[in-house]
Order: C-alpha cells, then sequence, then structure tokens
C-alpha cells in the first residue's frame, strides 16, 4: 500500500514493504530494495550515513550533508479537505490486516452493500462493503497487500445532491 508524503513539501507517493534483507521501497514504478541499520541508509545498494529524528508525522532527515523534513499525510485529513472523497467516503481497514480480494476498480458503479474488498485479519475473513451507491474513486490496496488499523481502502466519489 501507498502512502502520501510531504518531501521538502513535495507531494510523494511511495509504499515500503517488508524484505528478506530490509524493506521495498515502491517508487512510482520502481521497486527499490532499502534497509536502515546502524545508522546507515542503504538503497539499491549504495549505503550513507543517515541521521533521522522523529517529531510526529514527521522525520527530520540528514543524508549526502542535506537536510529532508518528511512529513506522513494521513489519507482521511487528506480527503477531509481536498475536493476528492470526503472522510465519510473513504473506507477506512477496521483492523491491521491482508487482502484477499479486490472486487472493484476506479470508475465502477457499487450499490450501497455491494462487497468491495474481503480483506483477513487474525485468521478471519471480513467483507467490506460498500457504505451507499456511488463511484469508486480511488482504490488504495491491491490483492495480497498488507495494511494497518486506520490505513485508507477504498474512496468512493462525493455524493451528488440532487
Amino acid at each position: 500500500m501507498r502512502h502520501l508524503f510531504l518531501i521538502d513539501e513535495q507531494e510523494v507517493e511511495a509504499g515500503l514493504l517488508p524484505a528478506d534483507t530490509g524493506y521495498r521501497l515502491l517508487l512510482g514504478d520502481a521497486d527499490i530494495p532499502v534497509a536502515l541499520a546502524d545508522g546507515r541508509l542503504t538503497v539499491a545498494g549504495r549505503s550513507e550515513p543517515v541521521a533521522v529524528a522523529l517529531e510526529g508525522d514527521v522525520a527530520h532527515v540528514h543524508l549526502d550533508g542535506r537536510a529532508w523534513r518528511v512529513e506522513f499525510v494521513d489519507a482521511v485529513e487528506r480527503y477531509a479537505h481536498t475536493g476528492h472523497a470526503g472522510a465519510d467516503d473513504v473506507i477506512i481497514a477496521p483492523m491491521p490486516g491482508s487482502v484477499v480480494a479486490v472486487n472493484v476498480a476506479a470508475g465502477d458503479s457499487v450499490a450501497a452493500g455491494q462487497v468491495l474488498l474481503v480483506i483477513e485479519s487474525m485468521k478471519l475473513e471480513t467483507a467490506i462493503k460498500a457504505p451507499r451507491a456511488g463511484t469508486i474513486d480511488m482504490v488504495h490496496v491491491a490483492a495480497a497487500a498488507t495494511f494497518n488499523k486506520g490505513a485508507p481502502l477504498v474512496a468512493l466519489a462525493p455524493a451528488t445532491e440532487g
């Protein structure tokens, strides 16, 4: 699953997945091996000393002679303040788990109660259903992806009145 970050005020969507020897950074179409250990950040085999200070959802990173401000953007807040789906239109993961099946795609019309996703958590499968009829604005997860509690799963396009 990808998240939105502000890196020096520029929006960047990226994902980080566990791997055998660290993590995999998903950035655009790239899948880059990364690791952070003993004060060194290794990206695609290149290792550099790094210093990181955390301040809530902001990480101040000093790397390669430059300081970076990296801020995690909460998806619910992001959609609540844009012209896209509001916070009520974003279906949030009720618990951490993994995606078993994705039954919809962006642009699909759905009926209230239609199963959008099937997730698994603590060995139980749960159908995630549309809270109302509408159009899928964005699917934030893919089959087999893992997610944390509170992660956005699917967003419905804002309901139109009239």
